[in-house]
């Protein structure tokens, strides 16, 4: 009879130690960085909450709706636009005649496109009026933090003029730099302390610049998401780059429809769908 008690006690001790085990694999958020070539959308989503940065092209669009009723998310709490380049702000109308959005972050320059008419147009019909960003601001959806970073000087690239998207999960930290050229680096790198990551989206599709080396090993991250294509690939140098800094590249190119990384408080899981 002892022997049977001293049996239940060791299996209920070893169900208490299990128990931290099993809530750190608990999902808290989901990123999924699309497979559109030479082109930006990253979906953010938790339980509650569900933030898009960026839209790819035209012809994006669409897949991106059907991403999320797939995966039923009816709304998106916040769309931002890094900078109204094609293969960024391509998609935005169709998700924005689609999708209800509630807020809508975009750069503070003019832009004269057929995609930024498009975009401008659907704002309209949904009633939105978008955010120029002139300052950075933070803001937070539940357990997600947001510091979206503006570029300093007014560019002559509008690549330079991208915002600068840093988010949080818990301790787990993502970097979006859009398609920072040089001039952008250099500006983030006065603040080299507030890129360290775990996870970087490389910016301008894994192009080279002159500072990428310092400032990849300042983000120091785990992983890089490049979002290139087999006709348009990211540069060698990038790669090389980002091996000197112990991280970690991962090339949307090299996956089905995108790369997705769940985020748990036991770190991060990577999953090419």
């Amino acid at each position: 009879m002892k022997l049977g008690k001293s049996i239940l006690v060791i299996l209920a001790l070893m169900f208490a130690a299990a128990l931290p085990s099993c809530a750190a694999q608990e999902l808290e958020a989901t990123v999924h960085f699309f497979n559109f070539g030479k082109a930006d959308a990253i979906l953010i989503t938790t339980a509650e909450h569900a933030v898009l940065i960026d839209t790819g092209k035209n012809k994006d669009g669409t897949q991106i709706v059907e991403y999320l009723k797939k995966n039923g998310i009816a709304a998106l709490d916040v769309m931002i636009i890094t900078h109204f380049d094609k293969d960024h702000v391509g998609g935005a109308d169709s998700v924005l005649e689609a999708i209800e959005v509630r807020r809508v972050l975009e750069s503070d320059y003019a832009a004269d496109s057929k995609q930024t008419t498009q975009y401008r147009q659907a704002l309209a019909e949904a009633g939105i009026e978008a955010e120029a960003l002139s300052r950075n601001i933070s803001f937070s959806l539940g357990m997600l933090e947001f510091t979206i970073d503006v570029a300093d000087a007014l560019y002559a690239q509008e690549n330079d003029l991208s915002l600068v998207v840093r988010m949080t999960c818990g301790q787990t930290a993502f970097l979006f730099a859009g398609d920072a050229e040089d001039a952008r680096l250099t500006e983030l790198l006065f603040d080299a302390d507030s890129l360290a990551c775990d996870v970087l989206k490389v910016p301008h599709h894994g192009g080279y610049e002159d500072h990428s080396l310092l400032f990849f090993a300042a983000c120091n991250a785990k992983y890089a998401v490049i979002t290139s294509s087999e006709k348009d690939p990211e540069d060698e140098a990038t790669i090389l780059a980002l091996e000197s800094a112990g991280t970690e590249a991962l090339l949307t190119r090299h996956s089905g429809d995108g790369i997705t990384m769940d985020v748990t408080a036991g770190g991060l899981q990577v999953r090419f769908s």
